[in-house]
């Protein structure tokens, strides 16, 4: 019984010791960072420019269904656009389009009219980031 009894207490103590041993934590892998957009100009030639005020960066996550079109508008900011699921399309007022898929990204035009449209058959997935200023929509209805 004594036996039993030193067998398992060793088990117990033992166990928690061997699974928080730094020994885990070496066979890490090392830490991967890739660049997927480095831009100075939005994808249709527009130069970035800061709107006035107190900085404000913003990350959103758009979720949109099949067909979905936005209305006309514009950004006051730069931005950057991911495209996590789905395709977009995108088109300015004077006619420039550009198509991403998922896994590509781009510099959003910046006061530019266009609308986008998610032109896949799934639901679409897209991060938008945005260098702004508070207080200040990041979209806009173009008029």
């Amino acid at each position: 019984m004594h036996r039993f009894l030193f067998l398992a207490l060793t088990i117990g103590v033992s166990i928690p010791i061997v699974a928080c041993s730094p020994k885990k934590y070496t066979s890490l892998e090392p830490v991967v960072v890739k660049t997927l957009i480095s831009a100075s100009e939005s994808w249709n030639g527009d130069s970035f420019k800061y709107p006035r005020g107190q900085a404000e960066m913003k990350l959103e996550k758009i979720t949109a269904q099949s067909g979905f079109k936005t209305p006309l508008h514009l950004h006051p900011q730069p931005g950057i656009i991911y495209v996590q699921k789905g395709t977009l399309y995108c088109e300015t007022s004077d006619g420039q389009s550009l198509t991403v898929g998922a896994g590509e990204s781009f510099a959003s035009s910046q006061d530019t009219s266009h609308y986008c449209q998610n032109n896949s058959n799934e639901e679409m997935v897209v991060f938008s980031a945005s260098a702004g200023a508070k207080g200040k929509k990041t979209t806009i209805a173009a008029e």
